[in-house]
């Protein structure tokens, strides 16, 4: 049901849910289904905007690599509503502990969240794996992952009416939870407290689970770490530290050779009509023993506005486009130039159009491609002569000194701000230069095709670092581990020095690997699940 009014008597749920975006949502359906009562908390509102930032400290960013917006989404569905879909599953080596990545291993295998893969594709509406996801090519180099996008990425307006007729599951919305109370020893959580409606209300759960993302995850621990300095590993522990995201952009431009690879690493249809694509990756063997991080390459479509696709179809098709002035009406803005290209006049146009021989040839096929590639959910614009940006998406190292604390600047919120200090360190930067490397040496080797770098010599690196983004995908702050030295959570999500305090989503990964965390969040989030319920059992 969804509670609504100022004073709401509720009951003693099994599992008190903090946040119902995704992993709360998928979390709160997992036990559903085990027949465990749920509470979800909420800060936002169940529809439309409301004023639910002025409950948190304002954030100070301490260097530009970090978004100050569009992060997060408050409300029913959460960040669903701000995702592009993306889900990915995590490598093997991932989870392994990696010599030269310190920090790295995961005390739980990739088999145990593998096992639950399957029902996060479908909670995310991304249907089954598609069955052909082989490598074309072994070597140096694979393409044995496969991305694929949800059909409906907006998880709020899908479960509204189940929640609003649901018997075991409770949403109180509008409502922010603003401290953790423990028992007398601090090894058990009595309540939450949470601020609704301008009353401070108590909740009460034998079980919390925090799945508020990771920056809000934090926040909220390290607020109850203040009151109890020995908790969750202590100032000098790993709360708030390890902070990581992706580094993503592009550094050059990929020439196939060889059509086959450019065709698999395209987007493709699956036997239900759904996209997926592979991606590129640097193999686990090579990347142990070229002391590399976890990448992944995928294909972007140069924009027709840029010259150095080097098409005369393409620029057959932009030049009256643009004269007339109906490019810029028509363009989304959205495909990618290479730093030259931006600067481009006709004049680099009419050149491709008087040195390829095929133009001829390959305008009707561009000009439709063209109008298919807009008018399709999800596709690359093909490029006649072979060539892409390539764009990669890498994981970091996990340091202690990224990091978030708490800000004591002044506030009349009721959590307390904070200071972000996410770090992009040079051997983040050296993996991904040293990436393109090996690659480009497996392209040339193979006959499959060849790098052409954007920037020369040390220039490159600089570009990896200024491209350097991130904010979105927020891991580590919690990070899961064996031993309570080294980590908040053990492996089943569970605070180490707490017996009835989770922490759910990708604040827990101890690190990022080359997937977009969104699947492996959920994939997580559905096992404690099933742990939760087998406690209660037991």
């Amino acid at each position: 049901m969804i509670a609504g009014g100022a004073a709401v008597d509720l009951p003693v749920a099994d599992v008190c849910i903090v946040g119902a975006g995704p992993v709360g949502l998928a979390l709160a359906s997992s036990l559903e289904e085990r027949g465990l009562s749920v509470l979800i908390v909420e800060a936002g509102a169940l529809d439309g905007p409301s004023n639910v930032s002025d409950n948190f400290g304002p954030i100070d960013y301490t260097n530009a690599h970090h978004a100050t917006a569009g992060m997060t989404s408050h409300g029913l569905g959460g960040t669903s509503a701000l995702w592009g879909g993306r889900c990915v599953e995590f490598d093997d080596l991932d989870f392994a502990e990696r010599a030269h990545v310190p920090h790295s291993g995961w005390p739980i295998s990739h088999a145990d969240v593998r096992d639950h893969y399957a029902a996060a594709f479908a909670f995310l509406n991304c249907g089954a794996a598609p069955a052909d996801g082989k490598d074309v090519h072994g070597g140096d180099a694979v393409t044995s992952t496969v991305e694929r996008w949800s059909a409906r990425p907006a998880l709020g307006p899908l479960h509204k009416a189940h929640l609003r007729a649901s018997k075991r599951i409770t949403l109180l919305s509008e409502a922010t939870v603003f401290a953790i109370e423990l028992e007398p020893e601090g090894l058990v959580v009595e309540s939450l407290m949470v601020q609704r409606q301008g009353r401070a209300l108590p909740i009460r759960a034998k079980n919390y689970v925090l799945a508020g993302g990771g920056l809000e995850n934090a926040r909220l621990l390290l607020a109850t770490q203040r009151h109890w300095p020995a908790k969750f590993g202590g100032p000098q522990g790993a709360l708030g530290r390890f902070y990581q995201g992706h580094i993503t952009g592009h550094i050059s431009v990929i020439e196939f050779a060889d059509k086959r690879v450019e065709k698999a690493l395209s987007f493709q249809k699956d036997k239900e009509g759904r996209h997926f694509r592979r991606r590129l990756q640097v193999s686990a063997g090579r990347q142990h023993d070229n002391h590399l991080l976890n990448a992944a390459f995928w294909l972007d479509a140069l924009s027709i506005a840029d010259a150095a696709h080097g098409s005369g179809a393409l620029s057959a098709l932009y030049l009256p486009l643009a004269i007339s002035g109906l490019y810029g009406m028509l363009s989304e803005g959205r495909a990618p130039k290479t730093a030259r290209g931006r600067q481009q006049g006709y004049r680099e146009h009419l050149l491709n159009l008087r040195s390829d021989p095929a133009l001829f040839r390959d305008l009707a096929a561009s000009a439709s491609n063209l109008i298919g590639s807009r008018l399709a959910g999800r596709r690359t614009l093909p490029s006649p002569k072979g060539r892409y940006l390539l764009r990669y998406h890498a994981e970091q190292r996990p340091i202690p000194e990224s990091r978030v604390v708490l800000d004591d600047s002044p506030s009349n919120a009721y959590l307390p701000a904070l200071k972000v200090n996410y770090l992009v360190d040079d051997e983040d930067v050296d993996s991904v230069v040293r990436s393109h490397q090996l690659l480009d040496h497996w392209l040339g080797e193979s006959g499959t095709g060849k790098l052409a770098y954007l920037h020369e010599g040390p220039e490159c690196r600089q570009a990896v670092r200024r491209q350097a983004f991130d904010g979105y995908h927020q891991i580590g702050l919690a990070r899961m581990s064996k031993d309570p030295r080294d980590g908040v959570v053990n492996a089943d999500c569970r605070l180490h020095d707490v017996a009835n305090l989770y922490v759910a989503g990708s604040a827990v990964f101890p690190t990022g690997g080359q997937a977009n965390p969104t699947l492996p969040a959920v994939a997580l989030a559905l096992r404690l699940g099933a742990h939760l319920a087998q406690t209660r059992r037991a």
